[in-house]
């Protein structure tokens, strides 16, 4: 009996959607807020997938393109890799548990607007960026203190040690932009925006391309940085991701 009323259900639903769908069509338009109930499935993949997997590889750019330029450094390039391949765990660390969060803030939301409880999904929103500043505290915690205890049980070569932890600290006492990137970038893919993340993330990797040489080998006037340069490449990139990102939140998801 139950699968019956289940099956009348979905059918209504379907027809729903279908009416809407319909009713779009002959004005020539559908709303922004109704493309995620009617719209086929399939469309809404590609829609809202591709800009999702289009981002998480840019997210690996960072990383490649510091660990082509410093490797190309004069002075210890290849010390200076070794130094990054150290601090890269604990930065897919603090991506993780950024995007984790972010993910689990995305479903509450995408959940309670489907819903049409506006409200809830502020609250989540709103638990979401407390969560954000907890994790990065600890991050900068980490950073300011727990940094050299950490690369020191990875090698035992001084340079590697000081390069490393130069890029590690600066990388973790600026990681709010990667948390809070990670937290807006999937508010918007909650809210079905997931081509404007995808631009956010675009912003941040252009231009940690941009300043990694500049930076790193101190070019058009820049101090010469060497693997500290390659650090403040990555988290002004960040940084930039997250500003194009909140801008958008702001302008267009109004939760």
């Amino acid at each position: 009996m139950l699968c019956g009323h289940s099956g009348i259900y979905e059918k209504n639903i379907n027809l729903h959607a279908h009416l809407k769908l319909t009713q779009a069509a002959k004005n020539g338009k559908i709303k922004e807020k109704d493309k995620m109930e009617i719209l086929p499935v399939k469309s809404l993949m590609l829609r809202m997938g591709v800009p999702m997997i289009l981002s998480m590889v840019l997210q690996a750019v960072y990383n490649i393109v510091d660990s082509a330029f410093v490797s190309n450094m004069e002075d210890n390039g290849e010390l200076a890799l070794n130094a990054l391949t150290l601090a890269f765990p604990l930065q897919m660390l603090i991506v993780a548990i950024g995007i984790g969060t972010g993910v689990g803030v995305n479903v509450l939301v995408a959940k309670s607007l489907g819903e049409g409880n506006r409200n809830y999904a502020d609250k989540a929103a709103g638990n979401g960026v407390f969560l954000a500043v907890v994790i990065y505290a600890v991050f900068l915690i980490f950073g300011l203190f727990g940094v050299k205890l950490y690369i020191g049980t990875q090698t035992a070569n001084g340079i590697v040690l000081e390069m490393a932890c130069d890029y590690l600290r600066i990388c973790c006492v600026y990681s709010f932009g990667l948390v809070f990137f990670s937290l807006y970038e999937k508010l918007l893919q909650a809210t079905g925006k997931s081509v404007f993340s995808t631009i956010a993330q675009i912003c941040g990797a252009v231009a940690n391309i941009i300043l990694d040489p500049i930076m790193i080998y101190g070019l058009l006037g820049c101090p010469k940085f060497g693997v500290k340069g390659a650090a403040y490449a990555t988290v002004i990139g960040q940084i930039i991701s997250l500003v194009v990102a909140f801008v958008f939140h702001i302008s267009l998801t109004k939760i």
